[in-house]
């Protein structure tokens, strides 16, 4: 399953990827990139490897690059995300790969440190929209003073603290994961995906645990998961259809998972979606890259949010 932001094409103009976004469920993943979620309203749960954290309005939460993570959320949010590559910060530190950084906004009362980082990604949000003239010089220069205060203040000097995988580690699991996301739709077990790398079934469990924070049965709930909800929200098939398109075994299994997740039946999440989108249902489903974080900028709700929370419009932005 290919995440149309992660494929998204990130140039040395603008090398960055920035959505402001509701996120509704995103399966367990990692890419290359330093990531950070800054939520500007409601709440979302992220898992980041064995780790769960729940984000709430003005909390901040960098994911390091290679970190297995994933998102949850039951109700309406709107969320800041930026994604900076580590190709562009090793023009001006080489070191980059080896770096970690713990930057999680809900752990201490010294809010100044992360309000600056905070601060910069409203301006990237309205640099990058309004677009004026030498915006790209402006981006660049918001993005290496974020990680000059990443390097200065945010930076871990024990990594073992940071759950990131190694080049080996990350091979073996595309493998994995990109058998799971291309067969998703039929019945798949362990024993196959065991067989496929001449390993036995008791390691791969444990190994697979242990790299992906959870389970091969739940990692391969949340794939079927991801893929019901995007086709609930783009086609009207029937919810059946919908259950039976996306692996699950039974109606009932694809309800009771649903519920767990988002504490809704999958009818009601459909119509209350369609009265928050304002979207009418496509006939045809348009697969699964027009998913995952679909962009909702608006420029007006977040001069207000950084007006209420900082007193202040992004300097720069007059």
């Amino acid at each position: 399953m290919k995440y149309p932001y992660e494929s998204a094409v990130i140039n040395e103009e603008i090398p960055m990827l920035m959505l402001m976004t509701s996120v509704r469920y995103v399966a367990m993943h990692w890419h290359d990139r330093i990531e950070f979620l800054f939520v500007l309203r409601g709440q979302i749960h992220v898992f980041v490897g064995r780790e769960e954290y729940s984000l709430q309005e003005n909390d901040l939460l960098l994911i390091n690059s290679n970190e297995v993570h994933g998102v949850e959320a039951s109700e309406d949010n709107r969320v800041l995300l930026l994604q900076i590559p580590l190709t562009f910060i090793e023009k001006w530190y080489e070191n980059i790969e080896k770096e970690s950084f713990e930057c999680q906004s809900f752990h201490t009362e010294d809010q100044e440190r992360f309000d600056h980082i905070r601060l910069s990604m409203i301006q990237l949000m309205f640099t990058l929209r309004k677009r004026e003239l030498g915006f790209e010089i402006k981006i660049h220069s918001l993005l290496l003073d974020i990680v000059y205060n990443l390097i200065s203040q945010f930076r871990v000097t024990n990594h073992k603290l940071i759950n990131r995988n190694s080049s080996k580690d990350i091979e073996r699991l595309t493998r994995i994961t990109s058998y799971i996301q291309k067969n998703y739709m039929h019945p798949i077990t362990l024993n196959e995906i065991a067989e496929n790398e001449e390993l036995t079934v008791p390691y791969l469990s444990r190994y697979f645990q242990q790299h992906m924070g959870q389970s091969f049965v739940k990692y391969l709930n949340g794939i079927r998961l991801e893929q019901a909800v995007m086709y609930l929200l783009e086609t009207n098939w029937p919810v059946i259809q919908i259950a039976m398109e996306s692996g699950f075994s039974s109606l009932n299994t694809f309800h009771k998972l649903f519920k767990d997740t988002f504490h809704t039946t999958p009818y009601q999440f459909r119509k209350n979606q369609q009265k928050t989108l304002g979207n009418s249902l496509k006939n045809e489903a348009k697969g699964i890259e027009s998913y995952e974080y679909t962009e909702e900028v608006d420029l007006n709700e977040l001069e207000k949010y950084s007006e209420s929370r900082y007193d202040s419009r992004p300097r720069g932005n007059n």
